[in-house]
């Protein structure tokens, strides 16, 4: 099941996506958001099989979880040049850091390329989306506080990065997410999903879940053990090898860029690049 939200005449409404349109749940159940809902997918679930109230052409996407309390990123999760110049020692624990509200956009919306710097950069991500409430999670059961997955783009502008990973990692509307949720049925093995970002046609990054260093698992555990996780967080897992700023020559996004982040079994998250003005 895919899980959608969406705005519809100026208001935020959730559904179920399916190839013909959107089955609104906001007039079907008393829950008024996607994050209050993912703790009873049962109840979500009575409703697949109806048509579709709204055709795709008629709203536009919202990101998966607009009322996000908490986005938490795993940096350095992969093997890769950082940016450039030789491998990165691989870190002993996984890297925290959060993004705010504020910072992503979402499927079809645009990134914005800052005034302050031309170091925009890209990196597709597995997003992992809780759907319970868990504190002090054992990776064995680590999957069961999973409701679904999306895409996400760490959008990073680079040169501020260097001033912390706090200022680069959260410029206004500089990341992405979406489309949609794919609730976890549907994935139950996460390390067998790929992530693919193409600029411009141009296929940047393929890799495989599975060579992460830290595994979608094992992220939930470290997280829980930090602080509890509710319905509605998400969790950004790391991105790998192929960005802009780990080429030779670098090559940063610019104004009209049209980049795609795939992860076959969840979709496309497609975004285009635009100045930003005053």
């Amino acid at each position: 099941m895919r899980l959608v939200s969406f705005t519809l005449n100026n208001e935020s409404r959730f559904g179920i996506a399916t190839d013909d349109g959107v089955i609104d749940l906001n007039q079907r159940t008393n829950l008024n958001s996607l994050s209050h809902a993912l703790g009873d997918l049962p109840e979500i679930q009575a409703f697949e099989d109806v048509s579709p109230d709204h055709s795709w052409e008629s709203l536009s996407f919202d990101i998966p979880i607009p009322d996000q309390r908490r986005l938490l990123c795993a940096g350095l999760n992969y093997h890769k040049k950082y940016p450039l110049g030789g491998e990165v020692k691989p870190p002993k624990q996984p890297v925290y850091f959060n993004k705010p509200p504020g910072s992503l956009v979402p499927h079809n919306g645009q990134l914005v390329r800052p005034i302050a710097s031309v170091q925009l950069d890209y990196e597709v991500e597995l997003a992992v989306i809780i759907g319970r409430f868990g504190r002090h999670i054992p990776e064995s059961d680590a999957l069961d506080y999973v409701a679904g997955y999306t895409i996400l783009n760490d959008g990073s502008v680079r040169d501020w990065q260097r001033h912390g990973v706090a200022a680069g990692k959260n410029f206004y509307r500089s990341g992405s997410c979406g489309p949609w949720i794919v609730t976890s049925d549907e994935i139950p093995q996460p390390a067998d999903l790929s992530v693919i970002t193409r600029v411009n046609g141009e296929e940047r990054q393929h890799a495989g879940v599975n060579e992460m260093i830290f595994s979608v698992q094992e992220l939930i555990s470290y997280m829980s053990q930090i602080m509890p996780l509710e319905p509605g967080d998400i969790i950004a897992t790391g991105s790998p090898e192929g960005t802009g700023g780990s080429m030779e020559p670098q090559v940063w996004l610019t104004d009209g860029d049209i980049i795609e982040f795939e992860i076959p079994g969840i979709g496309i998250l497609a975004n285009t690049v635009v100045n930003e003005t005053i």
